[in-house]
C-alpha cells in the first residue's frame, strides 16, 4: 500500500492542504452573500443612469461576484470536487445575476409581465380566454396554469409573483440543466463549469413572468428526460485521429432506417419506467403546444437531434410532439391564424428580413444603448466561438450536444418571430453551447470519437493555469452579463410612483359606464395592463414600430383622443435613449395636451408634472359624456 510509505509530515501536509482547499470555496460563497446584501442595501433605484442596472451597482457587487467565480474555479480544479459546494456557489451566482434586479427595483420590470398578469386575471374572473383580444390568448395554457395556482393559493391575482419570478424560474431551471449536464457524456467538472457558463451568459431577458419562461422549463425537462433515459448503443469507431473520410463514413449511418427507428439507442430502465417517461413527455408536449407558439417546434428539433445521435429510442415522440403543435395551431389557435397567415408563413426562408429584424433592427438609439447591444452580441458570439473550440477539442461518444446546439437555428428559416427569433434561438441553444464551451477549457479525453484538435499539456503548472483560466472566463462573462442584462432597465424598469399612477387610472376609470376606455402612452413602457383586460385598452402613439417626432407627439395623442394619458419616467427615458428626444421633452407635451382638452389629475410625487415620476392626464367630457379633444394639426417639417 503506497500511501503507508509516505512520511508522516507529508501526510499531514497533504491533509491540511486539502482542508484549506475546501475552506476557500466556502469562504468565497459566504463573502459573496454578504457583499450581495451590501449591494442591495446601498443601491439607489432613483439614481439609475443610461447604462441601466449596472450604473447603481457599486464595487461590492463586482467584488462579491469575482469571489464567487474564484470559489467555483478553485473547487473545480481540486482532486475531488465536492458537488454540494459547487451547487452552493452556483446558487449564489444565480442570486447575483438574476436576483439583484428583483431586490433593487421597487416593482417588477417589463410591461409584458404586467400584461400577462392581466391575462391571468381575466382567466381567473371569467374561466376562459378572451378570443380576438391578443395573439397570446390563442395559446392560453400558461395563463390557465397560473390562474389555477393563484386560485389554489386563495389569491385574486398574481401580481405578487411578478417581481421575484425571474429568480424563481432560473432556480427552477437548475435541476433540469444539471440533469442534462450529467447525461450528456461530459465529465463532472465540465458539467458544473458548463452550468456556470450557461447562467453567466444568459443575458436574454426571457425569464420574466411569461409563457416563454415556463415553456423553456418544459423544453429543458423534455431534453433532460430523453438524455437520461436513453444511451447510445456501442459502435466501432476508429481510434487515434481518423481522417475526414473515416469520420464521414461513421456519420453517414445517421440517416439510415435503423437509426431513425431508434434501434441504436438503448436504456437500462425497466419497461414500466420507460412507459411512464413516455407519458410524462407527452403531457409536456400537450402543455407546450397549448401555451406557446415557438417552443413546441424547438422540442421537435431537439428530439430529432437526439434521434440522429442515438439518444432517443422512441422516434414516435418526435412525431407526437409535432402533431400536437400543428393540431393546436390549426384548431385551438384558429382565431389567430385566420387573419395572420402571412405573418406565420410569410417569413419562410426569408433570411434577409430575419437578419435585419433580429440584428440591424436592434442596433439603434443612443451611444450607450448601442454599447449595450454590441456587448450582448459579442458575449453571445464569444460563447458560441468557445463552443466550437470545445466541439473540436473533446473526445465523446456521440455528437448530441453539437446537434442540440445547432438544431434551434433551423427555427430562423420559418420566421423572425417579431424580431426576437435570434434571441430565442440563442436561449434554446444556451445550455448545450455552454457545455461545449466548458469542454474547450476542460476537454474530455475519453470516448470513441477522438478530438479534431490535439490535447495541449501544460506540465507541472497545469492545475494552476487551469484554475486561472476558469476564473478569468467566469469573471469576464458574468461581469459583462451583469452589465448587459440590465442594460435596458433605464426604461424597462418602473418606480413605485409609476405603478401608483397606473393604479389611479384603474381606480377611477369606470368601464361599466364608459366601456372600452383607452389609456394612451408614447411607448409601451409602464407597469400597465394587469387589470380590466377587454374593457380598458392600452394604445401607444408609437404603434407599428414608427417612433413619432418629438413635436408630433401631442398632435398624435389628441388625434387618437384617448380617455386617459400617462407619461412616466420610463417613457421619458425611452425617448432620450432610443428615440433621440431632447432632455425634458415631456414637459411641452403635457402643456400642449392641457391646452387641448386634457386635465393633469395626478402626480405621484406631489411635485407637479415637471418632476413627477408619472403624470396622469384625463380628457374633459362634454354634457353627453364624450371626450373633448381639439384637433391639433401636425407641424410642418
Amino acid at each position: 500500500m503506497a500511501e503507508l510509505a509516505l512520511p508522516l509530515p507529508a501526510v499531514r501536509r497533504s491533509a491540511a492542504t486539502a482542508r484549506f482547499g475546501a475552506v476557500i470555496p466556502i469562504a468565497c460563497a459566504l463573502a459573496g452573500v454578504a457583499l450581495w446584501a451590501v449591494t442591495v442595501h446601498d443601491a439607489s433605484f432613483s439614481k439609475m443612469g443610461v447604462l441601466g442596472l449596472v450604473s447603481i451597482l457599486g464595487p461590492a457587487y463586482f467584488l462579491g461576484l469575482a469571489l464567487v467565480c474564484v470559489g467555483i474555479a478553485v473547487e473545480l480544479v481540486r482532486t475531488h470536487p465536492h458537488d454540494g459546494r459547487v451547487l452552493g456557489l452556483v446558487v449564489v451566482l444565480i442570486l447575483y445575476l438574476f436576483g439583484t434586479a428583483c431586490a433593487v427595483e421597487p416593482v417588477a420590470a417589463l410591461t409584458s409581465s404586467w400584461g400577462h398578469a392581466g391575462f391571468v386575471q381575466y382567466v381567473l374572473d371569467h374561466g376562459s380566454a378572451l378570443n380576438g383580444y391578443s395573439a397570446e390568448f390563442s395559446w392560453p395554457g400558461s395563463f390557465s396554469l397560473f390562474a389555477l395556482v393563484a386560485a389554489f393559493m386563495g389569491k385574486t391575482n398574481v401580481i405578487l409573483l411578478l417581481r421575484w419570478f425571474p429568480l424563481a424560474i432560473e432556480l427552477a431551471y437548475l435541476p433540469a440543466v444539471l440533469a442534462i449536464a450529467r447525461a450528456s457524456g461530459v465529465s463532472r467538472r465540465v458539467g458544473w463549469l458548463g452550468i456556470a457558463l450557461f447562467y453567466g451568459t444568459d443575458w436574454i431577458y426571457q425569464d420574466y413572468f411569461s409563457p416563454q419562461a415556463v415553456n423553456y422549463l418544459f423544453f429543458l425537462v423534455a431534453v433532460a428526460l430523453v438524455l437520461t433515459c436513453w444511451q447510445p448503443a456501442m459502435t466501432l469507431v476508429s481510434r487515434g485521429h481518423p481522417a475526414l473520410r473515416e469520420r464521414w463514413a461513421v456519420t453517414r449511418p445517421a440517416l439510415r432506417l435503423p437509426r431513425l427507428r431508434g434501434e441504436e439507442a438503448t436504456t437500462s430502465w425497466p419497461a414500466s419506467t420507460v412507459m411512464g417517461t413516455f407519458l410524462v413527455l407527452c403531457l409536456l408536449f400537450i402543455a407546450s403546444a397549448m401555451s406557446h407558439q415557438l417552443t413546441p417546434y424547438a422540442i421537435v428539433l431537439a428530439l430529432l437531434a437526439c434521434l440522429l445521435t442515438r439518444r432517443l429510442g422512441r422516434p414516435e415522440l418526435a412525431v407526437i410532439a409535432f402533431v400536437m403543435a400543428v393540431a393546436w395551431l390549426s384548431l385551438g389557435a384558429s382565431n389567430y391564424w385566420l387573419g395572420h397567415l402571412a405573418q406565420i408563413f410569410g417569413g419562410i426562408f426569408n433570411f434577409g428580413s430575419t437578419a435585419a429584424a433580429n440584428v440591424s433592427g436592434r442596433v439603434v438609439g443612443s451611444t450607450s444603448h448601442r454599447l449595450i447591444v454590441d456587448s450582448r452580441i459579442l458575449l453571445t458570439a464569444g460563447l458560441f466561438l468557445l463552443a466550437a473550440i470545445g466541439a473540436a477539442r473533446r473526445a465523446t461518444t456521440t455528437r448530441t450536444l453539437e446537434l442540440l446546439a445547432i438544431a434551434p437555428f433551423f427555427l430562423l428559416a420559418a420566421q423572425s418571430y417579431g424580431g426576437e427569433g435570434l434571441l430565442r434561438v440563442a436561449l434554446l441553444s444556451g445550455p448545450f453551447a455552454a457545455l461545449l464551451a466548458a469542454s474547450a477549457i476542460m476537454p474530455s479525453r475519453d470516448g470513441p470519437i477522438r478530438p479534431v484538435l490535439r490535447q495541449i499539456r501544460f506540465g507541472r503548472h497545469g492545475r494552476a493555469l487551469l484554475c486561472v483560466a476558469v476564473a478569468v472566463v467566469l469573471i469576464g462573462s458574468t461581469a459583462v452579463m451583469s452589465a448587459v442584462r440590465g442594460g435596458n432597465d433605464y426604461y424597462e424598469s418602473f418606480s413605485s410612483g409609476e405603478l401608483a399612477a397606473v393604479n389611479y387610472i384603474y381606480g377611477n376609470a369606470n368601464p361599466n359606464a364608459n366601456p372600452k376606455q383607452v389609456i394612451g402612452l408614447v411607448a409601451p413602457y409602464e407597469p400597465i395592463g394587469q387589470q380590466a383586460v377587454g374593457s380598458i385598452y392600452v394604445r401607444g402613439v408609437a404603434a407599428g414600430g414608427v417612433n413619432p417626432k418629438q413635436n408630433e407627439i401631442a398632435g398624435r395623442f389628441v388625434n387618437k383622443c384617448p380617455e386617459w394619458i400617462i407619461l412616466g419616467r420610463a417613457q421619458y427615458h425611452w425617448g432620450v435613449v432610443l428615440a433621440g428626444y431632447s432632455s425634458g421633452w415631456q414637459v411641452p407635451v403635457i402643456a400642449t395636451l392641457i391646452s387641448h382638452g386634457y386635465t393633469a389629475t395626478y402626480f405621484p410625487t406631489g411635485a407637479g408634472p415637471k418632476l413627477a415620476d408619472a403624470t396622469v392626464l384625463e380628457a374633459r367630457l362634454d354634457r353627453t359624456g364624450a371626450t373633448i379633444c381639439t384637433l391639433v394639426k401636425p407641424p410642418r417639417r
